[in-house]
């Protein structure tokens, strides 16, 4: 399993951590097939009541690593981050996150599947899929609406508008702004752990019975649209102006 992912198990709570913080935690293959196990062990371990995740206290996430995209742009496929979705849709052991700082791209749309979100008051989530020649992703363009409303989600996926953290608690993505986003989560965990877990589970499942196959549909459709944009003149003159440091310049793709 990656270096980068951290985990550990206490009183029934499973803690995932991500650990990259020389690359703002973004999110490599590697990373994404260690996530995907840890989550489709969980689901499987009847010792695990809690699943908790957290980024470093100067970032959650910074998105999905720039070299896995200039990979793709030259038509490498996605080998595990479509099997990472899969897990955090299909699970229904109860997860709990901690944010702090930004949540960029798919570090924000894979909140839109935690139970729990305390963030600090430096959280800010990006979705900046246009103005990296891509698309929504992880059922974003579908359950990011219901979440926090039509036009908050359409700033932020085809304008790549920001959501601050009071927002995110108004518009009903966050639970809570917090002095201390770990310390809150952590005692909502304790007290989940200590629930009927089994009771729970069942809950979990049956809150996300009629949307799951769904989101899982949707998945597959941005996923497809997506490896097929990346390939595609904007997303390459994106990511050129990314790694010179400069606009974009889309007038001749």
């Amino acid at each position: 399993m990656s270096d980068f992912i951290q985990t550990s198990l206490d009183n029934a709570i499973f803690t995932i951590t991500l650990c990259r913080p020389e690359a703002r935690n973004a999110l490599n293959q590697d990373m994404y097939l260690a996530l995907a196990q840890h989550l489709e062990n969980a689901q499987l371990d009847p010792a695990i009541h809690v699943i908790m995740l957290c980024g470093s206290k100067k970032i959650f996430c910074g998105g999905n690593d720039m070299q896995d995209f200039m990979a793709m742009a030259q038509g490498q496929p996605d080998l595990y981050c479509g099997r990472f979705m899969k897990s955090m849709i299909n699970c229904d052991k109860p997860i709990v996150a901690a944010v702090h700082g930004a949540a960029i791209g798919i570090g924000a749309t894979l909140l839109q599947f935690v139970d729990f979100i305390y963030v600090a008051d430096t959280a800010r989530f990006q979705m900046p899929f246009t103005a990296i020649g891509l698309c929504p992703e992880f059922a974003s363009s579908q359950r990011l609406e219901q979440i926090i409303g039509v036009r908050k989600a359409r700033a932020m996926l085809l304008a790549g508008d920001p959501l601050s953290a009071q927002e995110a608690v108004e518009l009903g993505f966050a639970n809570e702004v917090c002095t201390d986003p770990l310390a809150s989560a952590q005692q909502r965990a304790v007290k989940l752990a200590k629930l009927a877990p089994k009771a729970m589970q069942n809950n979990k499942a049956m809150l996300m019975r009629e949307s799951r196959q769904r989101l899982l549909d949707i998945v597959e459709y941005e996923n497809e649209k997506l490896l097929f944009l990346v390939t595609q003149p904007e997303a390459h003159e994106a990511l050129a102006a990314m790694l010179e440091k400069r606009p974009a310049n889309f007038s001749n793709c």
